[in-house]
This record gives structure tokens, sequence and C-alpha cells, in this order.
């Protein structure tokens, strides 16, 4: 009966220490870190330098014609259908809805400067007390909010 307490306890131990390590691990999807400089802030220069990386391959990969824009129909067709795909576009989540917001001239089209231009207006709206950076607490607010609506995911 001792023994079986005992590898009981280890197990136990062992259990809630490899759980831990597990959490303390980065997530791989997480946010990209756009503090460059690594002074615990991020400038707007810094934040658009990560935002050109992130918009250039996304615009490699749904500018279909290659013609400089994206299309809802492009971006539509982009989006696999086992990401949520079809649930996600019963629901007007799909492919381009997101990217569509940044068609700031209503023209059905987004191109880089859309997107470049929306970049600025989401850094400004995030820095809240508008010195003209993002402190830690204002990027957390930028996340996307968990599926229960509090806070990011």
């Amino acid at each position: 009966m001792r023994l079986f307490t005992t590898a009981a306890a280890l197990a136990a131990l062992a259990t809630v220490a490899l759980g831990g390590a597990a959490l303390a691990q980065p997530r791989p999807h997480g946010p990209p870190n756009l503090d460059r400089d690594g002074d615990g802030k991020v400038t707007l220069s810094e934040f658009k330098a990560g935002h050109a990386e992130r918009s250039g391959r996304m615009f490699e990969k749904l500018d279909a014609d290659r013609d400089g824009k994206v299309t809802a129909a492009e971006a539509e067709a982009a989006k696999p259908e086992g990401r949520g795909g079809r649930m996600a576009k019963r629901r007007g989540h799909g492919g381009g809805a997101m990217l569509m917001r940044a068609d700031a001239n209503g023209d059905g089209a987004v191109t880089r400067a859309e997107l470049d231009a929306a970049a600025q207006r989401r850094f400004e709206a995030a820095d809240a007390n508008k010195d003209g950076w993002l402190s830690a607490d204002e990027q957390l607010k930028m996340r996307p909010k968990g599926r229960d609506g509090r806070g990011p995911r």
C-alpha cells in the first residue's frame, strides 16, 4: 500500500511539473514581437515594419492575378475550407470579410496602401495615451478577444 501511495504521489508531481513546463513554452502562433530594438515600446515605425512584412506575405498569397490589389473573391478563393471556412463564411467572417474592412475607397479591392493606412489607424487607436508608442498593456488590448468576449485569446 505504501509503495502504491509513493508511486501515485510521484506520478502526480511529475504531471504537475511537466504541465508547468508546457505552460512556460512560448505559443507557436502568438502575436509577433514588434519591438525591434528591445526597449519595451513599439513605435509607429516598428509597428509599420512588422505590418509591412506580414501584409507583403499575405499579398503574395492572395493577389492571384498579380494586379496589386486583393478582391473579396480572391481572398475567399484562397481560404481553405478545413480552417473554419464553411462555418466562417456562413457567419460573414470567411475569407476576405476581415481584409475587406481595409477597403477605404469602397472599390471592392484592397491595395497595399489601404492596408498600410489601416495599420496606422489601428496603431493610433491602440495608443490610448497618445504618446507615440505602444506599451505592453496597450499591445495586449489590441489582441483579439477570446470566444467568451473577455480578454485576449
